[in-house]
């Protein structure tokens, strides 16, 4: 009979471990800062800023949206997006992503509708 406690133990044990196990793999990989995202609608598109950063503004212009995001403006208006004083040449009718890299970097591209910030 002694032995068959011995195996429940060790069982439970061994359940023990493979749950801490999983819960340490889990976690593993979320240390990393968060990522953040805002969605704009100006005219018939959608703007989302997304990504790496600590201070945004945003702020209403005559012919659209001004947001500031660590130091990078984006301007965004129904026909034209300009970031940092560069116009990104995207088709209107289509959504756009602006993603604020862990360094800095700004990258624009245009977003699918099932698309995440990585």
């Amino acid at each position: 009979m002694t032995w068959l406690i011995r195996i429940l133990v060790g069982l439970g044990i061994v359940l023990a471990l493979v749950i801490v196990l999983v819960l340490v793999i889990g976690n593993w990989g979320a240390s990393g800062p968060p990522t953040q995202a805002l969605s704009l609608a100006v005219g018939q598109r959608t703007v989302t800023v997304a990504g790496h950063y600590e201070n945004v503004t945003q702020e209403s212009t005559a012919d659209g949206i001004k947001v500031v995001v660590d130091g990078h403006e984006i301007a965004v208006s129904p026909d034209q997006l300009t970031v940092d004083g560069k116009v990104q040449d995207l088709d209107p009718a289509h959504d756009i992503m602006v993603y604020v890299k862990k360094g800095g970097g700004v990258e624009v591209k245009a977003a699918q509708h099932h698309e995440v910030a990585p």
